[in-house]
C-alpha cells in the first residue's frame, strides 16, 4: 500500500526555495561505485535534517536540498564520509555504469583516466560522457551527450542522443573500435569543436544534429 500513500511531496526544491534559499547537491558514491554504506546514509540524513529535503534522480545520484548557507561545510561532511559530490553548472560531467559490480574492470582505469582529463570542462551546456564496461551498455550510453561503449581493447563512440521528449532518440556510432589509447584524445577533440563552434547555450546534440556534415568533423 505505501507504492502510491504519497504521491505528492511536502519538501520539493522548489516549494522549499519560497520559504528560504536552498542549494540543490548531487551526490553518489561514485563514478562507478553504485553501493551506498549506512554510514554514508547516515551522514545524508544529518546534514539534510528536518529543514531539507532527499530525491533520487534518473542519474544514478541522491539529490540534496539544502540551506544555500550551509553548502561549503555540507560538501566537506558528504566527501569526509566518501561520497562524490557531482558539481552543477555547464561543464563536462562523467557518468559509467558499475562494471558488473565490479566483475568487469577491464575498462575502469581508462574511465578514471577519462574522469582526471575531462570532468569539469567549461563548455556552453552540461555534457554529460557515458561510459559503459560491456557490449551490453545496460547504463545506456547511447542516451547521453557522448556515449562510450567498451568492447575488447577499444571503444564505440556514440554521439548526439535526444535523453528525453517525445523526439527522444539514442545517439548515432560516430567512431567504431577506437583503441583504448586513442580515445581520450579523440574526447579532446569532440569537446573543443563543441566549445569553438556551439552557438550559446546550445546543447550537444542539437550541435552535432545541425553541424555533423561540416568538414571539421572529419577527424
Amino acid at each position: 500500500m505505501n507504492a502510491f500513500r504519497s504521491n505528492i511531496p511536502d519538501k520539493t526544491f522548489e516549494k522549499l526555495n519560497h520559504n528560504g534559499e536552498f542549494t540543490r547537491l548531487a551526490v553518489n558514491p561514485g563514478i562507478i561505485n553504485k553501493h551506498y554504506t549506512a554510514p554514508q546514509f547516515q551522514t545524508i540524513a544529518k546534514v539534510v535534517g528536518d529543514t531539507g529535503a532527499i530525491k533520487y534522480s534518473a542519474s544514478y545520484s541522491m539529490l540534496l536540498s539544502i540551506p544555500t548557507v550551509d553548502v561549503a561545510r555540507t560538501i566537506e561532511e558528504l566527501q569526509d564520509a566518501g561520497l562524490y559530490v557531482v558539481m552543477p553548472g555547464p561543464i563536462v560531467s562523467m557518468k559509467a555504469c558499475d562494471f558488473c559490480d565490479g566483475d568487469m574492470m577491464e575498462a575502469a582505469p581508462m574511465t578514471e583516466k577519462l574522469y582526471h582529463s575531462l570532468e569539469g570542462t567549461a563548455v556552453p551546456t552540461r555534457l554529460r560522457v557515458n561510459v559503459n564496461g560491456c557490449a551490453s551498455a545496460c547504463y545506456n550510453a547511447v542516451y547521453d551527450d557522448i556515449g562510450l561503449v567498451y568492447q575488447k581493447d577499444s571503444f564505440d563512440v556514440y554521439l548526439g542522443a535526444v535523453p528525453m521528449g517525445a523526439n527522444a532518440q539514442a545517439g548515432t556510432l560516430f567512431a567504431k573500435k577506437v583503441p583504448v589509447d586513442c580515445i581520450e584524445s579523440l574526447l579532446q577533440e569532440i569537446i573543443c569543436l563543441y566549445k569553438e563552434h556551439a552557438r550559446p547555450n546550445e546543447p550537444f546534440y542539437k550541435f552535432y544534429r545541425r553541424t555533423k556534415c561540416a568538414d571539421y568533423w572529419k577527424l
